[in-house]
């Protein structure tokens, strides 16, 4: 006589064999591939080495938390890449962002505010990366800095010489895109554009500035991101056009705004810099161009804890 244990025992048993009958009759393995499948992304492989590369709008100053290393690069916790990392799920993730960053700091060392060195952002690059993300060429011939003087006014000589800094910020970012290739002969290469940051025609009190002076800004933004793009395409590389998904989000855009304005906002952002709801905005294109998907729900996206790589 089966005693009740046994009994349950030979019932479990018998659904077993039922089940791994069914499945094989069907070609199936008894468990859904899909759940043994490590995710993956695009043409990535499952396990992702990334590293990001570029200036401030990469690194978010003041956003949140800044990371200590260094603490002169005002690199945020929460900037585009360390979502980017989190949705990926990313192996390692190893970011060199920093605050002031232009092309020539890709191949030498950045003096900081602090009057401290950090090596050349291209040493982060390794022969088994697999993705790069780059923001930079704002800061190359000053084009930044003047067109922040601009939100005073510029005259038409200053503009045009801002229009052609923007125009050769193409070779840059051309030569920036084929040393990475060469370091990282294996990585996807993203060069990120520049979001929209002054509005195109309707002024408000952070950039009193008359139309033909916000027309005159924005089309020296545009040279620049065309540059970007002509630069990264040159050489192989994906262009990633925050123009369409900014647009609305500019400095002017009250609760919907992206850019902060020009006051400094001690956990919040720089002066004419992306927010926090401005970073997510940038990593939700970046993987969507990465991925052909829409980025995850939610505010914040963390890093997996093992695979930050501090500098």
């Amino acid at each position: 006589m089966r005693t009740p244990s046994s009994s349950a025992a030979l019932r479990a048993a018998l659904l077993v064999v039922v089940v791994l009958a069914a499945t094989a009759c069907s070609g199936a393995s008894g468990i859904d591939a899909d759940m043994l499948e490590p995710d993956s992304f695009g043409t990535l492989p499952s396990d992702v080495d990334y590293v990001a590369l570029g200036d401030s709008y990469s690194a978010g100053p003041l956003i949140t938390t800044i990371r200590s290393d260094p603490s002169g690069c005002v690199r945020s916790t929460d900037n585009y890449p360390a979502f980017l990392a989190g949705w990926l799920s990313v192996a390692t993730y190893t970011d060199v962002t920093c605050s002031g960053a232009d092309t020539r700091d890709l191949i030498s060392r950045q003096r900081l505010l602090d009057g401290k060195r950090v090596a050349p952002q291209l040493d982060a690059l390794a022969a088994d990366t697999d993705l790069v993300t780059l923001g930079i060429g704002g800061n190359d011939f000053g084009i930044f800095s003047s067109l922040i003087d601009c939100v005073e006014g510029c005259s038409p000589g200053r503009q045009r010489g801002l229009l052609r800094a923007a125009g050769r910020v193409e070779q840059r970012v051309a030569g920036a895109v084929r040393a990475i290739a060469k370091r990282a002969p294996e990585a996807e290469i993203y060069v990120v554009g520049y979001p929209q940051v002054l509005p195109e025609q309707e002024t408000c009190p952070a950039v009193a500035l008359p139309p033909a002076q916000l027309a005159a800004a924005a089309r020296i933004a545009l040279r620049l991101n065309d540059s970007l793009r002509a630069g990264s395409e040159a050489e192989g590389a994906s262009y990633v056009d925050l123009g369409p998904a900014s647009q609305g989000h500019d400095v002017c855009a009250g609760k919907a705004a992206w850019i902060n304005g020009p006051q400094l906002r001690l956990g919040i952002a720089a002066p004419f810099h992306p927010m926090l709801a401005g970073m997510r905005g940038v990593a939700g294109e970046v993987f969507a161009a990465v991925t052909g998907e829409e980025a995850p729900a939610g505010e914040r996206a963390a890093p997996p804890r093992d695979s930050l790589v501090r500098n």
